[in-house]
């Protein structure tokens, strides 16, 4: 069994390109050659290989997958799309802690958009557009930006969009110190609700009616980039992280 393993993983590795192909369906040797720019008898000892593993069935020159091939081609192509989005968002999601609930069922799919040197800030516009395009918005946050005050302050105050929020104890601290009559205003709106919690994450989170945005942060503040997504799973999980923080132990609505 190890062996087998082995040279499945050998197969993924060393025949990745090729193996996509034929698990998308494409069994004409003479199309891979082309497609992969290998030489054909490369391809005739990957078809061997391939037949000798279990994963094709010939019939002449003809060759089909067979019941392991096709679940193995599954696994394939999942594997190879989760390590493609992994790879793509790897600089954003290095600076989380292991223990972060940032996981596949937010990633799939994503698209994100990072900071520059040139314009730090700039990601954080996904957030505010996903809140613009909402009837109703959920978020938490650890941060706070004079901009991304501003902007809230009009769509969730002045515009009454009906909004359940999430801050940090730093973040009331600052905002009752440096703002305080817009968050009496916020805090006192009867279509909202306003918790503090004792919980920080290194990112944030908005919660729209169908698109999530997560700015991820490092220790020093500074922000790497805003994952965003619009699935029904990663909005799944945006409703149960958000969930999870309000019934937080040091979670108490203010």
């Amino acid at each position: 069994m190890g062996e087998t393993v082995s040279d499945v993983l050998d197969i993924y590795n060393r025949r990745a390109d090729l193996l996509g192909l034929v698990c998308a369906g494409t069994l004409d040797k003479g199309a891979i050659e082309r497609e992969v720019e290998c030489s054909r008898p490369t391809v005739d000892r990957s078809f061997r290989e391939l037949e000798e593993l279990g994963v094709l069935r010939s019939y002449g020159t003809t060759h089909e997958l067979t019941n392991f091939g096709e679940l193995l081609c599954r696994e394939f192509t999942r594997t190879r799309a989760t390590l493609a989005t992994l790879t793509e968002l790897r600089d954003v999601l290095s600076v989380l802690p292991r223990d972060s609930p940032v996981d596949m069922q937010l990633l799939e799919g994503a698209t994100a958009h990072r900071a520059k040197e040139h314009a730090p800030q700039e990601p954080f516009l996904d957030v505010v557009d996903a809140a613009a395009d909402a009837t109703e918005i959920r978020g938490y946050s650890s941060t706070v930006l004079p901009s991304y005050v501003d902007a809230f302050y009009a769509l969730v105050v002045e515009a009454e969009m009906p909004a359940t929020l999430v801050f940090t104890s730093d973040v009331v601290e600052t905002l009752e110190r440096n703002y305080p009559d817009r968050f009496a205003d916020l805090t006192d709106a009867d279509h909202t609700t306003v918790y503090e919690t004792t919980r920080t994450e290194l990112f944030g989170l908005l919660v729209g009616d169908d698109v999530v945005a997560v700015p991820v942060g490092d220790e020093g503040g500074a922000l790497r980039g805003v994952i965003v997504n619009d699935t029904d799973d990663a909005l799944a999980w945006a409703e149960a992280c958000f969930d999870d923080l309000v019934s937080a132990a040091g979670t108490s609505e203010i």
